[in-house]
């Protein structure tokens, strides 16, 4: 039985008054026969009159013909449709004003992790607002004005939708995308179809792209999808090389516990746990190939499901450190390879760490609103209609289509390219050493604060280990005196008793060296690749690999699209660095970051490695191009 939500208020606008209903329950009555009902009643009385939009049905559009009830003004409705499982699902559907031969298609819009569905575009709430601010949701605004359907919908977990968190299981979450496809399928009588096949789009930002990738390799009616920082292989995503990415796993679980009361599927909390340890077992990164796009890009999946025969517009952030430009240029080969039309636009930012990096107009997440692409401006929104608008409605490209390519350096200044280039210039690293893990600093850190704020924040610790604490603050600077097993096993519980404030100053210092002198206006624009050898260490310690740039070659290297890449210390090892981006003048110099231990990555186990030195040599490619 669906469930409604209350009669809402009505919303004047220039191109007319929009009227929010419940949610209409198709086994009372069919939805035309409810509409005219809500409209007879509702409307005329109520709105007044105007006239229907003209984003209709298209002489190019190819639709079936149909005819049903006219729709005088754009509606909202929402509540909840029963899901496959006997949990539920919320969703909100925006009902653009057509015309009774007027065909809508049908935007799917999904919201980020820890969110919920966007009840209201036009909302005047300042709350709502700001939880709602990302260009998909702009870009679902636009199709909605221009006479699409659009469906908002609660993840499980989420908002009105029950369930526990499955971190986008094919076999549920999958299946809930298709229930609300089936739902549309019966009650919106003006749906687009082609050849009996409705037409459906989607937009969403993080985990909305991922039900978009998900959604199409489970549900072959989607046409076109428009997924924003979204994941290729959720392995990568939260352990690349083995090494928990332990700062987004905690905002992640945080931000699903304190919106959804910690309903997660067990094997979340197993990885959860196991990542503060400094591992993820074998079998939790099976779970997460299990949802990821790459296994249908691979062909390994136990179900036999392969590509989905989809077009997509990527949008992706340089700057975003859980889903970096490199799961982007995965899931863009992956359709590309199939013969389908994928696009992709890097601009700055996806994900953004709280305190490490800026954001954009929501907490946890940024993407640039306008920017340009060669000589051209564009608005992001604009972008992602102009492509639903060519594979849904078959309307030529207009003024805002996005490029094949196009990687934003500044928000003045943007490339146009035809394939994200990997490698590229091939540069000797000279050989070098790296302390790992993070001892150095934490003492250093306890050496500076003064002995009565030391020893009200280590209390907790008991005297015997204060007392080998203060005897190893008493050696030089620079010693490794007295780093034996007890003093290594504390670490982790002085890091916790340490107050946030004292953390912050527990920065990584990286080992700097240089690569390339730039001699005119060039740019970083893609995958660096590199081959590097090591000796040295104990028990293969994870080191962390980037890019620094020196403007001017002058004063600390800072990391090129605040990205690093962890790396298992052992023998030869080639592999692709985070893709990055950057706008270089003449003077700037580029070089090699490594790292000991770094903030993306701190856990248990990288705050107690032996401070055994690794000696590191090799090559890097740049991704140089000239601009």
């Amino acid at each position: 039985m669906t469930v409604y939500s209350g009669l809402g208020r009505f919303r004047g606008r220039a191109d007319g008054a929009k009227l929010r209903l419940p949610l209409p329950d198709a086994t009372a009555m069919p939805f035309s026969r409810f509409l005219l009902c809500a409209l007879g009643a509702l409307l005329l009385s109520a709105c007044g009159s105007s006239q229907p939009a003209s984003g209709g049905r298209s002489n190019t559009a190819g639709y079936d013909a149909l005819r049903a009830p006219a729709v005088d003004k754009a509606i909202v409705y929402d509540g909840t449709i029963p899901a496959a499982d006997g949990e539920t699902i919320g969703i909100t559907v925006y009902q653009p004003a057509l015309a009774a031969d007027a065909a809508a298609p049908l935007v799917i819009h999904g919201h980020g992790f820890g969110l919920s569905r966007n009840k209201d575009f036009d909302t005047a709430n300042p709350v709502a607002a700001f939880l709602g601010a990302d260009v998909t949701s702009d870009a679902g605004r636009l199709a909605w004005n221009s006479g699409y359907y659009v469906i908002s919908f609660d993840q499980r977990g989420f908002g009105d939708s029950s369930g526990p968190i499955t971190v986008m299981d094919p076999a549920v979450d999958g299946r809930n995308i298709s229930t609300i496809l089936d739902w549309a399928e019966a009650n919106l009588p003006h749906l687009a179809r082609r050849r009996g096949d409705p037409v459906v789009g989607a937009v969403g930002l993080s985990y909305g792209g991922g039900f978009q990738l998900i959604g199409s390799a489970v549900d072959a009616r989607f046409d076109a999808l428009v997924p924003t920082a979204t994941w290729n292989d959720l392995r990568y995503s939260l352990a690349p090389a083995g090494v928990p990415k332990t700062i987004w796993l905690d905002i992640l679980v945080a931000a699903g516990g304190a919106t959804a009361g910690f309903q997660f599927e067990p094997f979340v909390y197993t990885a959860f746990l196991q990542a503060t340890l400094g591992t993820v077992s074998q079998a939790s990164l099976d779970e997460f190939e299990k949802r990821s796009f790459a296994s249908y890009c691979a062909g390994t999946r136990a179900d036999g499901a392969g590509v989905p025969a989809v077009n997509a517009f990527f949008v992706q952030g340089a700057n975003d450190v859980l889903f970096n430009m490199n799961e982007a240029a995965a899931n863009l080969d992956c359709l590309r390879s199939r013969g389908h039309d994928a696009r992709l636009l890097v601009q700055t930012n996806g994900h953004i760490i709280p305190a490490l990096q800026s954001a954009g107009r929501q907490i946890l997440f940024g993407v640039d609103e306008n920017l340009r692409c060669g000589g051209q401006s564009y608005s992001t929104a604009a972008m992602m209609l102009d492509f639903l608008d060519q594979k849904l409605k078959r309307q030529a490209p207009g003024a805002q289509s996005p490029p094949a390519l196009c990687v934003s350096l500044t928000p003045d200044q943007g490339l146009l390219l035809t394939s994200l280039p990997r490698g590229g210039q091939t540069l000797a690293v000279a050989e070098t050493q790296v302390i790992p893990g993070a001892v150095g600093q934490i003492v250093n850190l306890l050496r500076g604060l003064p002995l009565q704020t030391l020893l009200s924040s280590l209390a907790g610790l008991g005297p015997e280990a204060i007392n080998l604490i203060l005897d190893i603050l008493q050696n030089p600077p620079g010693s490794n005196a007295g780093y034996g097993p007890d003093f290594l096993a504390l670490l982790p519980r002085i890091v916790n008793l340490l107050p946030y404030e004292l953390l912050q100053q527990l920065t990584a210092a990286p080992v700097y060296v240089p690569l390339y002198s730039v001699s005119g206006d060039q740019a970083l624009a893609g995958i660096p690749q590199a081959s590097l050898s090591f000796a040295g260490g104990l028990n293969s310690p994870p080191l962390f690999v980037g890019l620094g740039l020196r403007r001017g070659a002058a004063g600390d290297a800072v990391a090129v699209s605040d990205q690093v890449t962890p790396v298992r210390a052992s023998g030869a090892v080639a592999l692709d660095l985070a893709g990055v981006r950057a706008a270089l003048s003449a003077g700037d110099e580029i070089g090699l970051l490594l790292y000991g231990f770094h903030p993306y990555y701190l856990n248990n186990s990288i705050l107690s490695l032996a401070p055994v030195p690794v000696t590191v040599s090799g090559t890097v490619s740049l991704p140089l191009v000239s601009r």
